[in-house]
């Protein structure tokens, strides 16, 4: 099995522990292995060949041979007893945003809601009313998540569907006839849910090609197929289409299948004033003569345009800006010089202050700042004061040690009254400070506002981290007066975060896009937990594109020297 396979099993064990009322930390231990072994780089057959699953963070005598005993049947003994106990749906109710184990747990024991069709008659009938601590406004939000559940199909968040299909291109690159083989649509726009996957190509051979996609091993079903299109259900539960054209029509294929709707309206609509048609298949103009574009520069270039990046291709006002050559020059991963937000085994990381700093470094990276929890943050380890100071020598100790530069930092949380987690005496020790909500979620737009707008006007916070608190497909952000927000950060000198974590790209494009139209710096930070989420940056500089931002508006993008000089700026 899969090391994803394997942790979703834990991850079941930990859910279904939650409403047997297993103590807290046992729940979390389930949590905690899961997540130190889908994070790992190393294969769970070989942790296991090796003797290596007790060396993963939480991964104990009991919990290791639940993981060998997964690995070889599927499953365990005590996953299959906790089954036994509980409707074989309850752990639909988890699909709604906002309904946490908690008030799934509530629900079930208090009126005995086992799926998401028992949760709307409860709803409909009032008899949800009689749960205690579900407020009316609760129970609004909890109806209105549930119609756009059912009246959206799961989307697959990109940070999966981009590997995914990537492993498809490179199963189609292996094979001789096909050519030019790329990943469209959405997940090359680089939207942070995609609902389907596309997967292009050329060749000479195309039922060959379309025979060798069909007989990957991610393939549950074929449940389409043409002469030139075939499209799979596969196993990770979302469908991919596979296109495939001759050599020469490659660019125009590309170019279609890569904008949205929109972009592609707009698109056909500029070429229509100018006497042209186009599509898939070419560029016509009106003697019927049609061009075909082996690339997708060319598409743009017949038309008179520049061009447009797959990011950008939204609908928004690319058109205009390619018509009059000021597309921006896009951030890039390659800018990168730092990460201003990352987190070690001192808090809720499950690597060493050592082991991030040498990943860091092996990824090109100048500067790390690491910023454990501050001690609300309980649930995540938050460091004490005296802990805290006792880092900060640990960092100072390996500042140097692999040529990046070591930052000592926090990720302080936001209190519902918009005070911090450390006094400003104890801020004012710090490198960088990233300043956080992960608490009252439920509070009023207002609230929320007045929260955001006293933590920016601190003069030793430096970074706004995850600035909605959403998490993809999972939960809502709470509600806030983003103009107002950002309009502060951008005067006081606080930068705002894209949020690398594939869970939260957040800001989001759209807001990113609108902060930085209000003169806000960004950060792009990958909020990394362990070395692999390093990698993550990919996904936040993706968002960052995908909100049309250039080079100079990231602070991560720039030396050390001025990142410091940024700080001392607000100080």
């Amino acid at each position: 099995m899969k090391n994803s396979d394997v942790a979703a099993r834990l991850n079941e064990i930990a859910a279904l522990m939650e409403f047997d009322g297993e103590p807290f930390f046992k729940i979390k231990a389930y949590e905690r292995a899961g997540r130190s072994l889908e994070d790992s780089q190393t294969p769970v057959q070989e942790l296991i060949d090796g003797n290596a699953l007790s060396d993963l963070p939480g991964v104990g005598k009991a919990i290791a041979q639940k993981i060998v005993d997964i690995n070889t049947t599927g499953t365990c003994k005590y996953l299959e007893e906790l089954r036994a106990k509980f409707p074989p749906t309850v752990l639909e109710l988890l699909r709604v945003p906002g309904i946490g184990a908690k008030t799934a747990v509530l629900l079930f024991r208090e009126l005995g809601v086992s799926s998401l069709d028992q949760l709307r008659r409860a709803l409909d009938d009032g008899s949800i009313a009689a749960v205690p601590r579900l407020g009316r406004k609760t129970v609004e939000n909890i109806r209105s998540r549930l119609d756009r559940l059912s009246a959206h199909p799961k989307r697959m968040r990109l940070g999966d569907a981009w590997p995914l299909a990537q492993l498809v291109v490179a199963e189609l690159e292996r094979f001789p006839d096909a050519k030019n083989v790329v990943a469209a649509g959405s997940v090359r726009r680089m939207e942070r849910s995609v609902r389907d996957i596309d997967v292009i190509c050329t060749s000479e051979q195309p039922q060959a090609v379309l025979d060798r996609f069909a007989a990957l091993d991610i393939a549950e079903r074929i449940s389409g197929r043409g002469p030139t299109k075939a499209t799979m259900w596969a196993s990770e539960g979302i469908s991919i289409d596979c296109r495939v054209v001759p050599h020469e029509c490659f660019g125009n294929l590309l170019q279609h299948f890569t904008g949205n709707k929109q972009h592609n309206v707009t698109l056909r609509e500029f070429a229509l004033r100018k006497g042209l048609s186009v599509s898939e298949y070419g560029i016509q103009d009106k003697d019927g003569a049609v061009r075909v574009c082996a690339d997708e520069a060319q598409v743009y270039e017949m038309l008179g345009l520049a061009f447009i990046p797959p990011e950008l291709r939204l609908g928004l006002d690319e058109i205009d800006l390619a018509r009059r050559r000021r597309i921006p020059e896009l951030v890039a991963l390659s800018d990168i010089r730092g990460d201003l937000h990352a987190h070690t085994n001192w808090s809720d990381g499950t690597r060493t202050i050592d082991e991030m700093a040498q990943a860091a470094a092996a990824r090109g990276r100048e500067y790390l700042s690491i910023s454990d929890h501050s001690p609300g943050r309980a649930v995540a380890n938050g460091l004490t004061l005296e802990r805290l100071r006792e880092q900060a020598r640990a960092i100072k100790a390996v500042r140097e040690k692999y040529g990046i530069r070591l930052l000592c930092s926090s990720e302080v949380d936001i209190r519902a009254d918009g005070t911090l987690d450390w006094p400003d005496e104890v801020l004012a020790e710090l490198d960088i400070v990233v300043a956080s909500i992960h608490s009252s979620f439920r509070a009023s737009a207002e609230q929320q506002t007045q929260r955001l707008l006293k933590a920016i006007e601190n003069p030793f916070v430096n970074i706004i981290g995850h600035p909605t608190g959403t998490l993809i497909e999972e939960r809502d952000g709470y509600e806030f007066d983003a103009e107002a927000v950002f309009a502060a950060a951008a005067r006081s000198g606080t930068a705002l975060e894209i949020n690398a974590n594939p869970a939260r790209l957040d800001l989001p494009a759209d807001l990113a896009r609108r902060a930085r139209l209000l003169g806000c710096t960004i950060s792009i930070d990958t909020d990394a937990h362990h070395t692999g989420d390093l990698d993550n940056m990919f996904y936040g500089v993706g968002t960052a594109r995908k909100a049309g931002i250039a080079k100079e508006a990231v602070l991560n993008a720039r030396p050390l020297r001025e990142v410091l000089e940024f700080v001392k700026q607000k100080r």
